[in-house]
Formats: structure tokens, C-alpha cells, sequence
């Protein structure tokens, strides 16, 4: 199975704090994924990705995956 790409791109979101993988993770939770399906994306366990999560809500200043999730929407994209 070969997952297509994110609508949401990593790129733009580094411009939020994020690290690379930050970023990629945060883009696949706003696509709707879970921690064991990123995991599996990334190549990672879901453990690991859940770690990547605390990390993103601390730096976006937010407690849940929707709230970094609206975040990651709301940020400012390269063509802007």
C-alpha cells in the first residue's frame, strides 16, 4: 500500500518552530491519521510519533492534536 503525499506540506509548517520531522508528523495528523499510520508512513513507531506530538503542542502552545492540527491549516504557506 503506497500512501499518497499530505495535502498539507511539511515545508511551511517548519516556518511554525517545527522540526523536519515535526512538520511531517504534523501534516499527517491534519490529514486525519493516526499515531500508528504515521508511524508506519514514517517508518517509526506510533510511540515515537506520540513523542513528536508533545513536542509540536509545546511549541504551538496548544493540548490536542485538532488544535495543532488547526494550526497547521492556518499557517502561512510559501506562495504567500
Amino acid at each position: 500500500m503506497r500512501e499518497r503525499p499530505s495535502a498539507l506540506q511539511p515545508e511551511p509548517l517548519e516556518s511554525l518552530g517545527l522540526t523536519r520531522r515535526e512538520a511531517e508528523v504534523l501534516a499527517w495528523v491534519g490529514e486525519g491519521k493516526t499515531n500508528a499510520v504515521i508511524g508506519s508512513i514514517l517508518g517509526t513507531s506510533s510511540r515515537t510519533v506520540g513523542k513528536y506530538l508533545e513536542h509540536v503542542y509545546q511549541k504551538l502552545g496548544v493540548e490536542t492534536r485538532t488544535a495543532a492540527a488547526r494550526l497547521a491549516f492556518t499557517a502561512p504557506t510559501e506562495a504567500s
